[in-house]
């Protein structure tokens, strides 16, 4: 067990060595990636998938500060497209597919700071039920606009944690 932990030791030492740093350290001046993200506003969106993507990336990144020094804005693009298909032209299974292209702007000088895009592909099931039909295309879109705003967070903490 001893040797394990001196191994263990030995490791940790060599990732500094190489530069690593913990995603959710604090860094030299006391601050973490949290409060960094804090300082983000989101835009305010016009429909229902953007405004999902909004609140998903909000409640991830916490953003309750009342002088933010950074802008996220973000444009979506969304379809459908038929995934399995039955010989008689029914489709069994779709694809909600969502793209998004991302803005990371520093609001003091309107430069932009970090860019990107991301994507969400999320499969469901049609059936004969309209109603069964539409609650899947809505569960797809949250699953979605939940995967996109992950990734969009992930992005931003680690912009943060390389400065």
């Amino acid at each position: 067990m001893f040797k394990l932990n001196v191994i263990v030791l030995i490791s940790c030492f060599g990732l500094t060595a190489c530069g690593y740093k913990p995603l959710y350290g604090v860094d030299s001046s006391g601050r973490n990636i949290s409060s960094k993200l804090n300082a983000i506003s989101v835009d305010p969106q016009s429909n229902r998938q953007d405004q999902l993507i909004r609140n998903e990336i909000l409640s991830s990144i916490g953003s309750n500060s009342n002088s933010p020094i950074y802008s996220l804005s973000f444009k979506s693009n969304a379809n459908d497209a038929d995934t399995v298909q039955a010989f008689n032209a029914d489709t069994l299974r779709k694809s909600y597919q969502l793209n998004v292209k991302f803005d990371l702007v520093r609001k003091a000088n309107g430069k932009s700071v970090l860019k990107g895009t991301t994507f969400a592909h999320v499969s469901y099931d049609k059936t004969a039920a309209p109603f069964s039909d539409y609650q899947a295309k809505i569960s797809a879109q949250e699953r979605a606009a939940k995967q996109v705003g992950s990734d969009i967070r992930t992005r931003l903490a680690a912009y943060f944690a390389s400065r």
